[in-house]
């Protein structure tokens, strides 16, 4: 499964709060050299929303749900060249602080994904559904490989 080599993303801790610094360690170990554009480490939130609603006639609910990246954040960690061996990358990622605005989390988000979600939120109070809204944090690590399959890695966190 791991013909080329693996990542792993190595954290002291997984819970933070919004204005930390995430710091931590990639660790980069290939079997082969591979050629690659660059290795990345990113900072990513998504909003799970889940509405129910009552259908006008019948009995019951009916539910659905959506996924909307609402964060990202990419630190490139190194550049286009060949990989080799084994290597380590530390990094720190800034949580962003100010996480007032839209968003039932009040996260500060870019104007029109806020507008969208808005929207989404009002047309749903409208129809008399009932969102439920979470989101999931994760550090995603990936070296973009010339010519083949990426190798990547994913780690939950929880910021609170």
């Amino acid at each position: 499964m791991f013909a080329k080599g693996k990542i792993d993303i190595l954290l002291p801790k997984t819970g933070f709060t919004y204005g930390d610094t995430i710091t931590g360690t990639l660790a980069l170990r290939l079997k082969k050299p591979v050629n690659a554009r660059e290795l990345v480490i990113s900072l990513i939130g998504e909003q799970k929303t889940t509405s129910r609603a009552v259908v006008p006639g019948q009995t019951g609910t009916t539910s659905s749900t959506q996924t909307v990246k609402i964060y990202d954040f990419k630190l490139q960690l190194d550049t286009e060249k060949e990989y080799s061996g084994d290597r380590d990358y530390d990094f720190e990622i800034q949580i962003p602080g100010n996480m007032t605005g839209a968003g039932a989390q009040g996260l500060e988000m870019p104007g029109k994904l806020a507008q969208g979600l808005k929207m989404v939120h009002t047309a749903a109070a409208m129809m008399g559904k009932v969102p439920f809204q979470r989101i999931k944090w994760y550090l995603s690590a990936s070296i973009d490989v010339r010519g083949g399959l990426n190798i990547s890695k994913k780690a939950d966190i929880v910021i609170s």
